[in-house]
C-alpha cells in the first residue's frame, strides 16, 4: 500500500518502533540539526539527504 520500505520497515518509521509518530519527526529534525547521527531511514524521499522535505513527508504519512 505504499507505506512500507523494501526492507519491510514501515515507512516514517525512523525510531523503528513500529509507529509513525512525532517522535519519528523530532528524530529527523535532530538529525538535519546535527544532534542525532543520520540514519539512512530519515531520507524519506531517497534523494541523498535528509533535509524538511522528508519532514514534510513524515507529516504527510501521519496524517493520511
Amino acid at each position: 500500500d505504499g507505506n512500507y520500505c523494501p526492507d519491510s520497515s514501515l515507512n516514517g518509521d525512523i525510531n523503528q518502533d513500529d509507529v509513525v509518530n512525532i517522535l519519528d519527526v523530532i528524530l529527523t529534525i535532530n538529525i538535519i540539526l546535527g544532534f542525532d547521527e543520520p540514519n539512512d531511514l530519515a531520507d524519506i524521499n531517497s534523494d541523498g539527504e535528509i533535509n524538511v522535505l522528508d519532514v514534510v513527508q513524515i507529516v504527510n504519512i501521519i496524517l493520511q
